[in-house]
């Protein structure tokens, strides 16, 4: 039995309960049957039509060369982006008062097979995701890169063509990933995480779900000790769960992602709304507003409110 199902038949069991008495009611009205199992809720779908038939098809093309590498996360270029509380600490040559409110951001995510079993495309992935803002209009201080974050990680994809009332579940992932943005001293941010993540789709809408465990690193003795954890409350601030929902409105495009704490007492998170438009098959404008907390590493406890306009490659 795939993880992927094993995970799917926990998932609904509790929901679905109802849902099975009755039907069980039912057929032992019509034939006298009294057992249905889960195994009739979730069940093998290989005709419905999902959000992220496309994406899927694309990638499993692109895995029969050898060479390939395919799209991971987002890869985007946003030329123009408005901050109203940008961090200074990620740069020596920047201050309060000589940093600037507007600058450039881009995202460049990959990743390729490191093992793939003989049928589809399931196995073992590495990914690289590089995030860099870069305060572009500053020439007060030479245009420097104000904050890069670095994201690889090794993980287990599994694919499935199975639904659930209608939802058809894609993708499932476990791995390890970790984050950091290369920097030392006091501007040193970085951790390790062991997280799994699943999403599902209908004709017209992708849902997605990710948790993780922060991997435990000992408490630093000094606040210059170069071991040690660089940044123990992340999860208090940058979130312990990540939900995600996409949609297609004609030709536009609609995705949100949030993070939250889980943290009734002292609730943080954020949200991010991209918002796409095709300008060609390969192209799209976009525009991205994120409010919240881990806009970057450098600003995983400082809240931030960002706007900015661009171009991403298409990803959906």
């Amino acid at each position: 039995m795939s993880v992927l199902k094993s995970l799917l038949y926990m998932a609904v069991f509790t929901l679905c309960s109802q849902h099975v008495h009755a039907q069980e009611k039912q057929q032992s009205e019509d034939s006298g049957e009294n057992d249905i199992e889960v195994i009739d809720i979730i069940k093998r779908d290989v005709t419905t039509e999902s959000a992220l038939d496309n994406r899927m098809e694309g990638d499993k093309e692109a895995l029969d060369n050898s060479f390939a590498m395919t799209q991971h996360r987002q890869n985007y270029i946003l030329p123009m982006t408005y901050i109203t509380n940008p961090n200074s600490a990620g740069n020596s040559e920047l201050t309060e008062e000589n940093i600037d409110k507007k600058e450039a951001k881009f995202q460049v995510s990959t990743k390729f097979p490191l093992y793939l079993e003989e049928a589809g495309f399931d196995g073992v992935y590495f990914g690289f995701t590089l995030t860099s803002f870069w305060q572009l209009y500053n020439s007060e201080v030479s245009k420097p890169f104000r904050e890069t974050n670095y994201e690889p990680e090794v993980f287990w994809q599994e694919t499935a063509d199975y639904s659930v009332f209608g939802y058809k579940f894609n993708t499932f992932q476990v791995g390890f990933n970790h984050m950091s943005n290369g920097q030392s001293g006091l501007q040193s941010r970085s951790w390790n995480r062991l997280f799994a993540s699943i999403v599902f789709s209908d004709n017209d809408d992708i849902y997605y779900l990710k948790t993780w465990y922060r991997i435990p690193e000992d408490e630093k003795d000094d606040i210059n000790d170069p071991t040690g954890d660089d940044n123990p409350d992340i999860q208090d601030y940058y979130g312990r769960i990540e939900l995600g929902y996409g949609r297609k409105i004609g030709a536009f495009k609609m995705m949100a992602l949030l993070r939250n704490n889980l943290d009734f007492d002292e609730n943080r998170g954020s949200i991010q709304l991209d918002f796409t438009y095709p300008i060609s098959d390969r192209y799209e404008l976009l525009l991205q507003y994120f409010n919240g907390y881990g806009d970057s590493l450098i600003d995983y406890n400082r809240s931030q409110e960002r706007i900015g306009v661009g171009f991403q490659l298409l990803f959906l």
